[in-house]
């Protein structure tokens, strides 16, 4: 390839080549790939090109302002180099490969220290790394210490591994541009609750070592309906932005406030020793909204109401802990809305939860509990493929919540029973063939039984059923605890298979993905429920789910959206590459009808894959 003669980007003055420059330094800062640490994907690739090549040394190389710096290297003893000493920044300005068959007879190069002395180059080739929009970050280089031709197909196999490399760059920002938004509220900026709920489970872990208190304030906003009604959903959206700025400014730094969904905020407190300090927060959030807003030049009040619960002391459980804030500050809300009130009133909520309990015990042998189904349908074809087995707590004085009887369930190891009546029923249904394939949600604490494969195993034995029939749905939360790995992989030679729930609603949603032998992957609700709105939240929210469908096929996991509720929804979310949809659209969850046919069957097992 034709060599520019003693052309270097770094000391381009000209307006428009320096701005080409500065266009391309900062599509190279935009990527974030500069001095991170070593990435098996891009090594890979390195070793590979050495072996294909036959050559000592192979980098994936990026030109930063004034240097030179290697993601990948193999052979050379140094990560980096200075820009005006290296092959590589000659290499960017050229359109195809830069080939130079001998150094040490190259006017430019000859005088270059790399060839006078270690590690004595005289070969080297080297494929501009481009962006999508043609800005080059580097080169994949291979160098040789002995004078080298490099034939037109090694050229165009160099350009292979450039592309690859670029894709590998690609997919990593890809990665890292969504764990950052599922780790953060796009309209707020604010953490959101997969990263509240991370920073929740560090701070009680501090707390247990501490003995000190941990406070979880979960606040809503009154009447906002009414705001986006007025004003429309976009000033919504701007007021939502101005609310987190005034909450942030009203807590301390050590709290965190995070955006949980719409119009509802939860705020952790860590530095709290006593009721009073509660007292300080909730007279400074008074008072920072004591001030009006300001939409189209109209002022606007907004209140709230606020509910506490208190870690260790009305729950240990995560769920049960942000279930009984909300509980207060849904009493807050009944009451008018406007201040705070903390959960634990020993008298209602103690008297309560003892009555509950005590009912809970007596829930199966009083056939008070049972198990509703909802359809999962293959997005195309919105043929029903599956069914999640749902349960429900109808009790004579009326049904009570799953968001308030699994927590209780839990903390008192009763899921553990309840937990196998579900499989056991699920599977029956499957049996009599009245569902073909079927969903169980399972526990933590479930998996943590000793014998629970084995018990896995004389249900799918008692019943007869294929086990291919069968889908765990597990919570990141739980199978991220390092010695699930085991009992999973034992769950897939089984032949069962196992989906991971609630996706982007857990502690590391890209770790879960990356390192668990799952087979589906269940988008959470929160992500698909603004799509189809008119609204930047709508645009962000179809975004992300696109980058979560993209990750997943990464991964080559199929996906199911939940929570889909209009055709809109299910015709984005059929364009962005869902496999299977969940929700209202297809159906509520509804006990069984008493025919021992489904009425719809399914296709066989084979078309669909996952289910």
């Amino acid at each position: 390839m034709t060599l520019i003669e003693g052309t270097d980007p770094v000391d381009l003055a000209d307006g428009d080549l320096a701005r080409t420059e500065q266009l391309r330094l900062a599509a190279l800062r935009r990527y974030g790939i500069l001095d991170t640490p070593p990435e098996p994907q891009f090594d890979h690739l390195v070793e590979l090109a050495v072996g294909v090549f036959d050559m000592p040394m192979a980098q994936i190389s990026f030109v930063d302002e004034d240097r030179q710096w290697f993601k990948a290297n193999h052979g050379l003893p140094f990560s980096e180099s200075s820009r005006s000493e290296s092959f590589c920044s000659v290499a960017i300005v050229q359109d195809d490969v830069l080939v130079i068959p001998d150094a040490t007879q190259h006017e430019q190069f000859r005088s270059y220290p790399n060839v006078l002395g270690e590690p004595h180059i005289r070969s080297y080739a080297g494929a501009p790394l481009v962006t999508p929009d043609g800005q080059k970050l580097g080169t994949f280089c291979v160098i040789g210490t002995e004078p080298r031709e490099f034939s037109d197909r090694d050229q165009q196999l160099l350009k292979s591994f450039a592309n690859m490399a670029m894709a590998e760059l690609k997919l990593r920002q890809a990665m890292h541009d969504l764990s950052h938004m599922t780790m953060n509220d796009t309209l707020t900026g604010l953490p959101n609750r997969v990263q509240f709920r991370q920073q929740l489970t560090e701070a009680c872990k501090r707390a247990d070592i501490t003995k000190e208190k941990v406070v979880v304030g979960l606040l809503d906003l009154d009447r906002f309906k009414l705001i986006n009604d007025t004003f429309g959903h976009a000033e919504g959206d701007s007021l939502l932005g101005a609310v987190a700025r005034r909450l942030k400014e009203a807590t301390a730094t050590s709290d965190v406030v995070a955006r949980m969904s719409g119009d509802e905020f939860v705020l952790l407190l860590t530095d709290v020793r006593s009721v009073a300090d509660i007292a300080l927060i909730t007279k400074r959030l008074e008072d920072s909204f004591a001030q009006p807003f300001l939409i189209r030049d109209q002022e606007v009040f907004v209140h709230w109401s606020l509910g506490f619960s208190v870690y260790p002391d009305d729950a240990r459980e995560l769920d049960a802990l942000l279930s009984y804030a909300d509980a207060a500050m849904y009493r807050v809300k009944q009451a008018g809305g406007g201040h705070a009130a903390f959960q634990r009133q020993e008298d209602e909520r103690t008297d309560l939860q003892v009555e509950r309990l005590t009912a809970l015990h007596r829930a199966l042998e009083r056939n008070e509990l049972h198990l509703y189904f909802q359809p999962v349908v293959h997005a195309e074809t919105q043929v029903v493929v599956a069914h999640e087995a749902l349960l429900r707590w109808i009790r004579p004085s009326g049904t009570v919540s799953p968001l308030d009887f699994i927590p209780l369930a839990e903390t008192s190891g009763l899921i553990i029973p309840i937990g196998r009546w579900v499989l056991r029923q699920a599977v029956d249904a499957v049996k009599a063939r009245r569902v073909e394939r079927v969903s169980v949600n399972v526990s933590a604490l479930e998996i943590r039984q000793p014998d629970f494969v084995e018990h896995l195993r004389w249900v799918l034995e008692e019943t007869g059923v294929e086990p291919r029939r069968l889908l765990l749905e597990l919570t990141e939360s739980s199978l991220l605890e390092p010695r699930f790995a085991a009992v999973l992989l034992e769950v897939h030679t089984l032949g069962v298979r196992t989906a991971l729930d609630d996706f982007g609603n857990g502690y590391n949603s890209l770790v879960a993905l990356a390192s668990l032998p799952v087979q589906v992957v269940k988008i959470d609700r929160s992500f698909t429920a603004p799509i189809g709105e008119d609204t930047p939240a709508g645009k962000r929210a179809l975004e992300v789910v696109r980058g979560i469908v993209t990750l997943a096929n990464a991964f080559g996991l199929p996906t199911v959206a939940e929570g889909i509720e209009t055709p809109e929804q299910a015709d984005l979310l059929l364009k962005v590459g869902c496999t299977y949809f969940q929700g209202y659209l297809f159906g509520r969850p509804e006990p069984l009808s008493s025919s021992s046919e489904p009425s719809n069957p399914p296709p066989s097992l084979s078309v669909y894959g996952a289910f």
